[in-house]
């Protein structure tokens, strides 16, 4: 069981899960947030957690079936509708990696909101079983969101990049609702709680 239980308190885990729950958090304050802030913020916590879920250990699932989860199908529309409200008519992009592709001559349409709300389902969902401190399910969880953000929710957090990227770098200083926001948002405060030391 030992071999089991050891991934969840690798060092790599606990880093995913301070920035997954630092993610969430940041999400679910959208509505109080200016869309510059928003959008600056997003840009420097989405390649942290690409980063971190990148380098989760490999682990199994030991229970046959995946742990409960916890976001509801409001909890998730009411966080889409709160980014949609915040991102106005920057929500929408064109995107062209996704399996519809093959069946399509032309781009589809997706939503930085909807992007977002899928990365937070998974990660709201993780962190909700993750704080149970039961091991077996700890581990269970673990695995179910390495095995989705490979399969899911990793090519959705480069999909929202590169549309909020474009929206950061192309929109004109006249069409910004918040031109006197200024960017306070450290690269230590990105980093808080994190152990960012080398492996020893």
């Amino acid at each position: 069981m030992e071999n089991n239980t050891q991934p969840i308190f690798d060092k790599n885990t606990v880093e995913f899960v301070t920035v997954a729950a630092e993610m969430c958090g940041f999400l679910e304050r959208a509505s109080r947030l200016k869309r510059r802030e928003f959008v600056d913020t997003s840009l420097k916590l989405l390649p942290l957690l690409y980063l971190k879920a990148s380098l989760l250990p490999e682990c199994e699932q030991i229970d046959e079936f995946p742990p409960e989860t916890f976001v509801t199908e409001a909890d998730y529309e009411q966080l889409r509708v709160s980014v949609s409200a915040l991102m106005g008519d920057r929500d929408d992009y064109l995107e062209v990696f996704l399996d519809d592709m093959m069946y399509s001559d032309t781009p589809i349409k997706q939503s930085i909101s909807e992007g977002l709300a899928d990365i937070y389902q998974a990660l709201k969902d993780f962190i909700c079983v993750y704080q149970l401190g039961l091991d077996r399910t700890m581990n269970d969880a673990l695995a179910v969101v390495r095995d989705a953000f490979a399969e899911f929710w990793g090519q959705r957090l480069v999909n929202v990049m590169r549309a909020l990227h474009e929206v950061k770098y192309s929109t004109p200083a006249e069409d910004e609702e918040d031109i006197e926001y200024e960017d306070t948002c450290t690269e230590d405060e990105l980093y808080e709680g994190l152990d960012m030391g080398e492996d020893e």
